[in-house]
C-alpha cells in the first residue's frame, strides 16, 4: 500500500514512535517508588506529595495514550495491564510511610500485588502480540462468516456483541473463532476479512481482524 494512502501513513509513523512509547510509558509507571524514596527522605514530603502526584498521573496517562495510538497490535490485556500498573503505582504514592517493623512503605504489599497482576497480563499481552505480527507479516488472507451474534453487555452505553465466525482454512478444514466487538448492526450472515497463520492455522491468537 502505498504512503500516499493516509491509513499507510499513519501506520508509517506509529512504527517509528512506537519504541519511543514503549520507553516512555513504562518510565512513567516506574517513576512512583523513586518518588516514594524521595518523599520518605525528605524532610518536609507533603511539600513535594501533589507535585509529584500531578507528574505521576500526568506521566502515565499521558505516555500511555500515546503508547496506545501508536500500537501495532491493540488489545484489552494490554489496556487492563497498565492500568494495574499505573494502580500500583498510585497505591504506593499514597502509603508512603514506612512500616515500624519492616521499615518498607506501607503500601509495598498491596502495590506490589498490582504489578504482579500487570505483568502477568502484560506477558499474555506480548504473547497475543507476537503472534499477530507473525500473522501479519506471513499470513493468509480469507474471509470469516459470523454464525451468531448476541449482546453480552454494554460499552459506555453503546452495544457489546459476542461473535462467532467461522472461516476455511488452506486445507479446507473449517475453523470457528469468538471475537468482541463494540457498535451496531451486526448479525449472522456478516462478513470479515481476516489473516490466519498457516503454519498455525488453529491459534485464536493467530488470528487478525482486518476490518469491521
Amino acid at each position: 500500500m502505498s504512503l500516499t494512502d493516509p491509513d499507510a501513513r499513519n501506520r508509517k509513523i506509529g512504527s517509528l514512535i512506537q519504541p519511543f512509547a514503549w520507553v516512555l510509558a513504562l518510565l512513567a509507571l516506574v517513576i512512583s517508588p523513586v518518588m516514594v524514596v524521595i518523599l520518605d527522605n525528605s524532610a518536609d514530603p507533603n511539600s513535594f506529595f501533589i507535585a509529584f502526584l500531578l507528574i505521576y498521573i500526568l506521566a502515565t496517562v499521558g505516555f500511555g495514550l500515546l503508547l496506545y495510538c501508536t500500537a501495532a497490535h491493540r488489545n484489552g490485556l494490554g489496556i487492563t495491564s497498565y492500568v494495574f500498573a499505573y494502580a500500583g503505582g498510585l497505591y504506593l504514592l499514597f502509603a508512603p510511610v514506612p512500616a515500624p517493623t519492616t521499615h518498607l512503605p506501607e503500601g509495598i504489599i498491596p502495590s506490589g500485588v498490582l504489578y504482579l497482576v500487570s505483568v502477568i497480563l502484560l506477558i499474555i499481552y506480548i504473547t497475543h502480540a507476537v503472534a499477530a505480527h507473525q500473522t501479519l507479516q506471513d499470513g493468509v488472507e480469507t474471509t470469516a462468516t459470523v454464525t451468531s451474534a448476541g449482546v453480552n453487555g454494554m460499552v459506555n452505553y453503546v452495544t457489546h456483541w459476542h461473535l462467532t465466525l467461522k472461516f476455511t482454512d488452506q486445507s479446507g478444514k473449517e475453523r470457528w473463532f469468538h471475537l468482541g466487538r463494540t457498535g451496531y448492526g451486526y448479525s449472522v450472515g456478516q462478513q470479515f476479512t481476516i489473516k490466519y497463520n498457516p503454519k498455525n492455522p488453529g491459534s485464536k491468537r493467530g488470528i487478525v481482524v482486518m476490518n469491521g
